[in-house]
């Protein structure tokens, strides 16, 4: 008869033995999981040399844990300046993330990954923003520039941060490889013609091969040109974005000379520049009017090649087809015509990130994508100069 009181008791201690060890194995698990976060959040300097370990270590979404939608609107810069950050916020709290976007299906532009998935509204849903937490992630301090020194200046604290945050950068990576055969359809011939191609491989390993070959080897030079194509609408007052446009194809080319004749062989600056005239060299364009890659066709050296796109989708009359909320730009176009336009803008995105050198003459939250992938892969960045005589900057010079 007083065995089992005994009985009972010792049930009720190794119950709360169980309680106590399980409390401790979520602590333990807590800290390994926080740790690992943390590395994702170090200083650009201390894991860029590891950069390419990050990339397969992108944290997973735990199933107790509920997932977060993000939305946006208007072109495919101003959604990926939105939609980044929130997946950055997502990721570092371990949750899965879902698009969805009213006009065009995530799965049109991307295949899902384990972290990004297309999927309905959630109750925490982000549709034209971002979480304000975002910002506790961004370690925004003073930069060494002086103000309005160069198109660099025009971009915010929040998107110079992402530019080097190496979560963000592990998510666009992501991005990047996770295409979808439309986009590909775009991006794919375009990167045959890249002045590394003679290497063969893929993309990627064309460049790491040519960035051994000092001085002599091809290179890919990129270039992103926002000129408006006489939009209406709220850019009428944006008077900040006007650019002469001729004055910024010539600047930006002048660039992109200076960058191959500083790097190219040769015992002095005649020798360079006759070495560097004939060097391969390809030139990617992307811009919103029409005329600028046939501008450079015409002014580039012989032995530069421009590339070109395999298809070609003509631009609207005025402005662009993904633009300012409540355009109706794009109204007379099917879905597939919508698709097709979206899938043609997300190729050049991607492909301002896969260049040895990118120049961004004026501001476009469109070439964020571009800079923050390109500073990834360690290469280089320039920004036009506006009190330098066009003289284009090299990133590093701010930081």
């Amino acid at each position: 008869m007083t065995g089992r009181p005994l009985e009972s008791r010792s049930t009720a201690m190794r119950a709360i033995m169980m309680i106590v060890l399980l409390s401790v194995l979520m602590l333990i698990v807590t800290f390994a999981m926080q740790t690992h976060l943390n590395s994702y959040l170090l200083d650009y300097n201390d894991v860029i040399a590891t950069y390419p370990s990050l990339l397969s270590t992108l944290p997973s979404p735990l199933s107790n844990l509920t997932a977060i939608s993000t939305g946006a609107c208007c072109g495919i810069g101003h959604r990926m300046a939105r939609n980044i950050p929130t997946m950055v916020y997502a990721m570092s709290n371990n949750r899965l993330v879902y698009v969805d976007w009213t006009d065009i299906e995530w799965n049109t532009l991307f295949n899902d990954t384990t972290q990004i998935k297309q999927g309905p509204e959630q109750k925490e849903h982000y549709g034209n923003d971002k979480p304000g937490e975002w910002k506790s992630l961004v370690k925004t301090g003073p930069r060494r520039q002086p103000i309005n020194a160069s198109s660099y200046d025009r971009f915010g604290e929040e998107m110079k941060e992402m530019f080097d945050m190496p979560l963000a950068q592990s998510i666009v990576k992501s991005l990047s490889d996770n295409l979808s055969s439309r986009v590909l359809s775009f991006l794919d011939p375009m990167r045959n013609q890249y002045a590394s191609k003679q290497h063969g491989g893929g993309w990627r390993m064309r460049m790491n091969q040519l960035r051994r070959k000092e001085g002599g080897g091809g290179l890919h030079l990129c270039a992103h040109i926002r000129e408006g194509n006489n939009e209406s609408g709220d850019w009428k007052g944006k008077t900040w974005r006007h650019i002469d446009l001729h004055d910024t194809l010539n600047k930006t080319l002048a660039g992109m000379k200076d960058f191959v004749f500083s790097t190219t062989a040769g015992n002095s600056s005649v020798t360079k520049k006759m070495n560097g005239i004939n060097r391969k060299v390809s030139v990617f364009v992307a811009s919103d009017n029409a005329i600028a890659r046939p501008w450079f066709e015409r002014h580039v050296p012989n032995n530069w090649h421009v590339v070109k796109p395999s298809k070609f989708l003509p631009k609207p009359e005025a402005g662009v087809w993904f633009g300012e909320h409540g355009s109706k730009t794009n109204q007379n176009l099917t879905k597939d015509q919508k698709d097709e336009a979206m899938a043609e803008a997300v190729a050049d995105v991607f492909a301002l990130g896969e260049c040895d050198s990118l120049f961004i003459p004026n501001y476009s939250s469109f070439s964020a994508i571009g800079i923050t992938l390109t500073r990834a892969e360690r290469k280089k960045v320039f920004f036009l100069g506006s009190n330098n005589g066009g003289r284009f900057l090299e990133m590093p010079e701010f930081e």
